[in-house]
């Protein structure tokens, strides 16, 4: 892992993208909605089919529990890059676009002249944790270097037994030397807590801080980056420190992320509950762990596709959201906002509309891969296609660990954002949820970091 790497993720690029990169505001200017003038007109603007929605959510992340027998080995990755829990997934969304009468396809993702290894994946086919002999609920990163440690293969089973658990020294070098010196050095993990998400960060009490912008792109950003460079310190002592564990803020659940290139220690992510069991007795606390991985280079994974042909079929609109999820039910990142794609498609066809261009309702694959392998494959091969517009839904539903819901339109062209101003007012959206204080217009230079970034 390069060292400047790291210090980008945690420093440079918060700083650039809050100085130079959006901006974030409850409205957008008269003169910027002039851009699309007068009133929508000629629709009713009804409800979605919202037990539509749900039905299709409530399949999408229940695929969890219907995919996977853990009792018979099998890991529940949800419906996680190129497993059988995605494929489900597109099965689900195709059966659901084909019902409604759109013409509807599948495209297998491949790798293309120029993004070569999207069917490229590190497979955990073994993981387990236990503290003190018991079995807790964890993820643990795969490791995408070669290392001394894995004997320069990526195919490696990473097993640990009875490992020291200690608190983070401020000086691992020194902690190190203080070790052999004292002759109690032995193989260990560290514990230090995960604060990606935390929050109750720092600027979180500031009003004109608090929003997406600056929680994703300096706040995140920089929680994120913390762990890994507090690894980056630990690698030249790998012999000894065989793990880094980071137990959540939420009692019950713990948090996951693919690191792939930029660690070269297992991330051991554990629950609020199972860190506090350790911290409350550290001295007398052993850590087992396996971790068994596997790189793959043939991934099978399909973006599903239904279209409504517009009148000017030479342009298109696309209206997308990912399929996939991380190893979790995947109910607000993103169920809902691909049953909402649906729901949308479900609307067009019931009220008989033919749009004036061609639209595309799109389930992408591998967006939480890291490096959103569908859309990358859609757009490498279809750069002939004029797409005008992308409307992607994400997170619908995300985070509401508050009574305060913010609606994010987020956008990276601010013509666009002013015609949804115009069409949130004409549907009287502040209206309908009782509030206009917690609508926010984001504009993001480089657009939103999910699936329409390949088609920037």
């Amino acid at each position: 892992m390069k060292m400047k790497t790291v210090l980008r993720k945690l420093i440079v690029f918060p700083i650039v993208a809050i100085l130079c990169s959006g901006i974030v505001t409850s409205s957008i200017s008269a003169e910027k909605e002039n851009t699309f003038p007068g009133e929508i007109k000629g629709y009713s603007f009804e409800q979605l089919d919202l037990s539509y929605i749900y039905n299709i959510t409530q399949r999408l992340s229940n695929i969890i529990f219907t995919e996977y027998n853990e009792s018979n080995g099998d890991i529940a990755k949800g419906r996680a890059f190129g497993t059988k829990g995605e494929l489900k997934a597109g099965e689900i969304i195709y059966e659901n676009l084909t019902a409604l009468g759109l013409y509807c396809y599948t495209e297998q993702i491949k790798g293309t002249t120029r993004y070569p290894r999207l069917t490229h994946e590190m497979e955990v086919n073994e993981v387990s944790v236990k503290i003190n002999g018991k079995k807790v609920d964890a993820y643990i990163t795969p490791i995408w270097v070669k290392t001394k440690e894995n004997s320069f293969e990526l195919n490696h089973t990473y097993d640990y037994k009875d490992l020291r658990v200690i608190h983070p020294p401020l000086i691992p070098a020194v902690y190190m030397v203080q070790q052999k010196l004292s002759g109690t050095l032995e193989p260990f993990v560290v514990i230090i807590q995960d604060r990606a998400f935390y929050p109750d960060h720092l600027f979180s009490k500031v009003p004109f801080l608090d929003n997406f912008y600056f929680n994703y792109y300096g706040v995140r950003q920089m929680q994120g980056a913390i762990p890994l460079f507090y690894s980056y310190l630990w690698n030249p002592f790998l012999t000894y420190c065989k793990g880094i564990i980071l137990y959540d803020f939420n009692k019950d659940v713990h948090d996951m992320n693919l690191l792939k290139h930029l660690n070269s220690i297992p991330f051991i992510y554990i629950n609020n509950t199972d860190g506090e069991t350790i911290l409350q007795d550290i001295q007398n606390t052993r850590v087992d762990f396996t971790l068994g991985q596997h790189w793959n280079t043939s991934v099978n994974s399909w973006n599903v596709i239904g279209q409504i042909n517009g009148t000017d079929p030479t342009k298109t609109v696309i209206v997308c959201s990912m399929l996939d999820s991380w190893w979790c039910q995947g109910t607000a990142d993103s169920a809902i906002s691909m049953a909402m794609v649906l729901g949308i498609a479900k609307y067009f066809k019931e009220q008989h509309i033919t749009p004036k261009y061609t639209m595309k309702f799109i389930g992408f694959s591998g967006e939480e891969h890291g490096s959103y392998m569908g859309a990358r494959y859609y757009a490498s091969t279809h750069e002939d296609e004029d797409i005008i517009a992308m409307i992607d839904l994400n997170q619908i539903g995300y985070k509401q660990d508050t009574q305060k819901l913010t609606l994010n339109v987020i956008g990276n062209n601010l013509g666009l954002l002013g015609k949804v101003s115009l069409l949130l007012r004409n549907v009287d959206y502040a209206g309908r949820v009782n509030s206009s204080k917690d609508l926010q217009y984001v504009w993001l230079k480089q657009g939103i970091v999910s699936n329409p970034s390949p088609f920037q």
